[in-house]
């Protein structure tokens, strides 16, 4: 089971209830609000139940300043990698739109460790709404790109140069890369922990009417990212929006299918 940790005006104390979201599971903690000498206390109480009840990961309200009493309890965030992993095609046909790209004549570079089944699944949908792909990671790319020109006709390039990734028009990190500038159109860092995601100025929002179901400073992506890998939503379903980082704003938000 997900635990969920809410914060709430309408509520004095601690209360524990099980909900039902979308046919997901959560044990729904809803903490007072507004009451900052008591907070740490009813913090606490909440992190004691959720390990005592061997809950391993929860979705935290934004700025949640008590989390490092769950951690103690061997309760951590949600983690959010997998969504931004599974999104990465959107984003990337998303930013190709806002800025006049052309997928038909674009190249996405892929850079990072090992070729796994997941980057696979990512970089094959990445490679059906494109023009070129490149691939760079040590192991795994020679077949995987023999496949694509064999089964899609895309044109796959492995063991791109340095200035061939330099020159794509969308780079995605699936691990680090120092060496490169990463002065591309789209830049992308999938891999890492919240800092880095944090760096690609994405903001995810709920579908239809799953944004009156959960409180309005809740971590979206923590819910999502569960929502995604239980496929209770896909990645379709998900509205993608853009952060202006410097005025923590947001902005440029797509509608897409809603659940009903």
């Amino acid at each position: 089971m997900i635990g969920y940790v809410a914060y709430r005006e309408d509520v004095r104390t601690l209360t524990v209830e099980e909900r039902n979201l979308l046919g997901l599971r959560l044990l729904y903690l809803a903490l007072p609000r507004g009451r900052r000498i008591l907070g740490k206390h009813y913090a606490g109480r909440a992190a004691r139940l959720l390990g005592r009840l061997g809950v391993r990961q929860a979705v935290f309200p934004r700025a949640f300043p008590w989390g490092d009493l769950f951690a103690r309890r061997g309760v951590l965030p949600v983690d959010t990698l997998p969504l931004y992993r599974r999104m990465a095609p959107l984003i990337v046909k998303k930013r190709m739109a806002d800025l006049g790209i052309s997928p038909g004549s674009a190249t996405v570079a892929a850079v990072g460790d090992n070729l796994t089944g997941e980057l696979g699944k990512i970089l094959t949908e990445l490679a059906l709404q494109i023009r070129y792909l490149a691939v760079s990671m040590k192991y795994g790319t020679e077949e995987f790109c023999h496949s694509l020109r064999r089964e899609y006709g895309v044109s796959a390039l492995q063991r791109p140069t340095r200035a061939q990734l330099e020159g794509a028009e969308a780079l995605l990190l699936f691990s680090s890369r120092e060496a490169l500038t990463c002065g591309n159109p789209i830049v992308l860092h999938l891999y890492g922990g919240e800092e880095v995601l944090s760096t690609n100025g994405v903001d995810f929002g709920l579908p239809g009417k799953l944004a009156g179901m959960v409180e309005e400073n809740c971590r979206r992506d923590q819910l999502l990212s569960v929502l995604l890998a239980a496929g209770i939503l896909q990645n379709y379903q998900i509205p993608i929006g853009e952060v202006d980082k410097a005025g923590k704003s947001y902005y440029n938000a797509d509608t897409m299918t809603n659940i009903e």
